[in-house]
């Protein structure tokens, strides 16, 4: 099995398969390169099944990998590259390259999003300080210690009920900056069903990495 091993200060070994099934083990500094192959040999069952999940979900996403198309709220829409002009219509998105891609997203729709979150805000009465828009490559959303809160623009290609549980999670780390029992007890509150929803969200994670 292929994997790469990063050392750090820490106590425990972690194993991550990524959306597009790299491995990573996490382990101690000084771990040996025999325990970490007999550690990942027991939990391969574990890796198998995850790389299996990973696997039919690219396929069943071939389309957007390649860049034919492109999620809109989740739908899917024809994606043109090479374009003299850079607009979305009924018709499919049009860009230049795929580095148009993201100021495309954010002209069409940061600013409702924007909206919904402080109605949202304003509903639960989850104060933030200020919001930004970003590109990242491994996350949907991000609190500071400041309250200052942080979206990838990507998220406006998932369907609006994931689009509202990721604007919860984030606004509910206003009020408990962890992950603790108490944090989830805050997200279910207003998102009885976030179990079932942050379970989809991980079908759309291959989207962090692409444009």
């Amino acid at each position: 099995m292929k994997y790469e091993i990063v050392y750090s200060k820490r106590g425990s070994l972690s194993i991550t398969v990524s959306a597009d099934n790299k491995v990573t083990l996490r382990c101690p500094i000084g771990y040996s390169r025999e325990r970490a192959d007999r550690f990942l040999s027991e939990k391969s069952a574990w890796i198998n099944r995850t790389v299996a999940r990973n696997e039919k979900r690219l396929v069943a996403n071939s389309e957007i990998i390649s860049y034919e198309k492109i999620l809109i709220n989740g739908v899917r829409f024809p994606l043109y590259i090479g374009c003299s002009i850079r607009e979305i219509t009924n018709n499919g998105v049009f860009v230049k390259s795929i580095n148009d891609i993201k100021r495309l997203f954010t002209d069409a729709f940061a600013a409702i999003f924007i909206e919904r979150l402080k109605e949202i805000s304003r509903r639960t009465g989850l104060n933030f300080r200020s919001v930004q828009i970003k590109g990242y490559k491994s996350r949907w959303g991000c609190c500071d210690g400041a309250n200052n809160l942080s979206f990838n623009y990507k998220l406006f290609m998932l369907p609006n009920h994931i689009q509202y549980y990721i604007i919860i999670h984030e606004l509910c780390h206003t009020a408990q900056h962890n992950h603790s029992e108490s944090f989830w007890r805050l997200v279910e509150k207003f998102a009885p069903d976030y179990r079932r929803v942050k379970k989809e969200l991980r079908g759309y994670d291959f989207l962090t990495s692409l444009y």
